[in-house]
């Protein structure tokens, strides 16, 4: 199975509308309602609603939950101890700072998963070796 997994900001930018980067997110999301293998997870969906939550758009909270639910070829992983101590050894291995703890926890996600793409533009992901970013 070859998957991308989706970043907080695919989701931000779709549930925003953002100008600059809201078409190409909803064109991903769009994909992925198609049938297109993605996963995603809790670590995720939590950046998102909680970014919703600090724009006070918690209406769009319920929309966010129904759309994932919907999108039955995104995969919802769970976010596990393990994560956080790959992230922990890949912050070391890689001198990450700290700031940047949330794409390491998720390029440990990536690693379980055995999943080498992301769909984000965060280009902090740039840093990882093992992840190629697409956007």
């Amino acid at each position: 199975m070859t998957a991308r997994f989706v970043d907080s900001n695919v989701f931000v930018y779709h549930f925003a509308g953002d100008p600059n980067y809201g078409k190409r997110a909803t064109e991903i999301l769009s994909s992925i309602e198609r049938g297109e293998l993605a996963a995603t997870s809790t670590l995720v969906v939590t950046q998102v609603c909680g970014y919703l939550k600090w724009k006070r758009r918690q209406s769009v909270i319920p929309v966010c939950l129904s759309l994932l639910k919907k999108l039955t070829s995104l995969e919802k992983i769970e976010t596990s101890i393990l994560d956080f101590e790959e992230a922990r050894d890949m912050q070391a291995k890689y001198s990450f700072d700290w700031r940047e703890w949330d794409d390491l926890v998720i390029g440990a996600q990536m690693k379980r998963m055995k999943i080498s793409e992301i769909y984000s533009n965060d280009m902090d992901f740039d840093k990882l070796p093992e992840v190629k970013r697409i956007f």
